[in-house]
C-alpha cells in the first residue's frame, strides 16, 4: 500500500540520502520536512525540533511518516495531535541505514558506525576531533579521543550504496589510524527505510501511533529491546 497524497514524512537530516534514493525508487512523491541531525546530542531538543515539526503539519495530511530512531529518548512524550503516526521501531538511527534490528544486533555494542551522512552532520565525533586537538593540543587531544571511544574494537563503514563508500572510508581510517582503531566496510539496506514508505507497516518493526496519542518511555523500550546498541 503506498502512500498518497494525504501523507508527509518528517526525517533526520543524516538519513537524507537514503531517504531520497527510497522515495525514488519507490516513486514516492511525499513532502519531506528535515530535521537538523545536529541535534541528536540533545534529546530535549530533537523532541522540541520534532514536536514542532508535527504541529506545523497542515490538517489534510491524515498520516506522518517518522524517519528517526527512539534517539535516546528523545521520541518520548512526542504527541500524534490530528494526525497518524508511523516509525521504525529502531533505538537509534543504524538499523535503518543495515536495514533492520536483527541485523544491527550481528555487530554487538563495540561496533561504532558511520554513513557519509553522520560523517557531514555537526554533531559526529569525526567533526569533533578538530576541536578537540585545537583546544587541547595533540597530545592531549588524542588521550580524550581514546578515553571516548576505547571500548569500541571497531570502526564500520555501512555501505548502504548512495554514497561515495572508499571516500568515506578513507575518511574514517584517518581518524582512526592515531586511535589504533581498525576500519571496516559492511553492506547497508534501505529495506527498512522502504517499509515504512510503502505503507505495511509490520507490528514488530512500525510503531504506528492514531490521532490523538502520545509516544510512551515503553514504546522506547520495546525499540531497544534485544539490542545491543553502540550509538553513533
Amino acid at each position: 500500500m503506498e502512500q498518497g497524497h494525504d501523507t508527509c514524512i518528517i526525517a533526520c537530516e543524516t538519513l537524507k540520502q537514503e531517504l531520497l534514493a527510497a522515495m525514488e525508487k519507490r516513486g514516492c512523491g511525499c513532502p519531506v520536512t528535515w530535521v537538523d541531525s545536529g541535534k541528536h546530542a540533545w534529546p530535549d531538543k530533537l523532541r522540541v525540533s520534532v514536536q514542532g515539526a508535527i504541529d506545523g503539519v497542515p490538517p489534510s495530511y491524515k498520516t506522518v511518516l517518522l524517519l528517526f530512531g527512539f534517539c535516546g529518548n528523545a521520541m518520548v512524550d512526542i504527541e500524534a495531535r490530528n494526525h497518524r503516526l508511523v516509525m521504525p521501531k529502531a533505538a537509534d538511527c543504524i538499523p535503518l541505514f543495515i536495514g533492520s534490528r536483527k541485523g544491527r544486533e550481528a555487530y554487538g555494542a563495540r561496533t561504532y558506525f558511520f554513513t557519509e551522512g553522520y560523517l557531514n552532520s555537526g554533531g559526529s565525533t569525526v567533526s569533533d576531533a578538530p576541536r578537540i586537538y585545537e583546544r587541547y593540543g595533540e597530545k592531549k587531544g588524542l588521550y580524550i579521543l581514546k578515553k571516548m571511544l576505547g571500548h569500541y574494537k571497531d570502526f564500520a563503514v555501512i555501505d548502504t550504496g548512495v554514497f561515495d563508500v572508499d571516500a568515506v572510508k578513507a575518511r574514517v581510517e584517518d581518524f582512526a589510524e592515531p586511535l589504533g582503531i581498525p576500519v571496516k566496510l559492511i553492506p547497508g539496506s534501505l529495506s527498512l527505510i522502504e517499509g515504512l514508505l510503502s505503507g505495511d507497516w509490520q507490528e514488530d518493526a512500525f510503531l504506528v501511533l492514531e490521532p490523538g496519542g502520545k509516544i510512551t518511555l515503553d514504546d522506547s523500550i520495546e525499540a531497544g529491546k534485544s539490542q545491543n546498541t553502540a550509538l553513533m
